[in-house]
């Protein structure tokens, strides 16, 4: 990778909150999935060339902070735009990837003003017309983060199966953060759908057609829902978007923020 991220932490309401930092240009803010941050990503690497990149660890994951108050996404939101307001973000575009794209659409239905666009890659927050959600609270962590691929052979380069000792405690702590603030209702929210009717950031929402963990039937919703919603399907990709498929992910991003300066 070409980029070497700076990592820094700064205080945010009485807790430490820890993110990476690296590239030039406009504010990219990036937010992580439901099994925690995975360090620099060539996702990240690649948007690195056009952005200046911010990828902060949610608090209650990676190595910031719990909240021990904080019982649902919203209330991440709010210290992640905090987390922006002591950065001094004004202008930025935001992108958030699975549970991390539901926080990010808190952060942006509440957000003092506009962003510069909105990327949800699979976001979580909205129940399903028909499938479920997949369960996570209720199944091995391990097993969960592998359904997160398409295939069997790229889950083994992320999660192989003689490693699971390695990625145990990890995961298991990040369920159990997940299990804080998003437990009945599991992964979605009743109040979610009404505020995202007055969302005024242009979004872009990106599923993988072979998504194990949230039913790709679910971009319909969010596009019924956002005002100015564009739909990116991946043919043949999972949840874990940015770690199947990093430069077309990417290369969505630097298209849905560029058609945002231009309109």
């Amino acid at each position: 990778m070409g980029f070497e991220p700076q990592e820094s932490a700064i205080e945010v309401a009485g807790g430490s909150l820890r993110y990476l930092q690296a590239g030039a240009g406009p504010t990219l803010l990036v937010l992580h999935h439901d099994i925690g941050p995975s360090g620099w990503t060539p996702f990240h690497d690649a948007l690195a060339s056009g952005f200046r990149v911010i990828a902060p660890d949610i608090p209650g994951f990676g190595l910031s902070t719990r909240a021990e108050w904080a019982r649902h996404p919203r209330d991440l939101a709010a210290l992640l735009l905090a987390f922006t307001r002591r950065l001094g973000l004004e202008h930025y575009t935001l992108a958030g990837l699975g549970f991390g794209g539901w926080v990010a659409a808190e952060m942006a239905s509440y957000a003092p003003g506009p962003l510069d666009a909105l990327i949800l890659a699979s976001p979580a927050g909205l129940k399903p017309d028909a499938e479920d959600i997949l369960d996570q609270i209720m199944m091995d962590p391990y097993e969960y983060a592998r359904a997160g691929f398409a295939e069997d052979e790229t889950a083994d380069r992320f999660y192989p199966r003689d490693a699971f000792k390695e990625h145990r405690d990890r995961l298991d702590a990040h369920r159990e953060a997940i299990a804080r603030v998003t437990w009945k209702p599991y992964m979605y929210s009743y109040e979610l759908p009404e505020i995202l009717r007055e969302m005024q950031a242009p979004a872009t929402v990106v599923w993988g057609t072979a998504n194990r963990v949230i039913p790709p039937a679910c971009a319909s919703r969010w596009a019924a829902l956002l005002p100015d919603c564009r739909v990116r399907l991946l043919d043949g990709a999972g949840h874990f978007l940015d770690l199947e498929r990093p430069d077309e992910l990417a290369r969505i991003v630097r298209e849905a923020h560029s058609a945002a300066r231009e309109a």
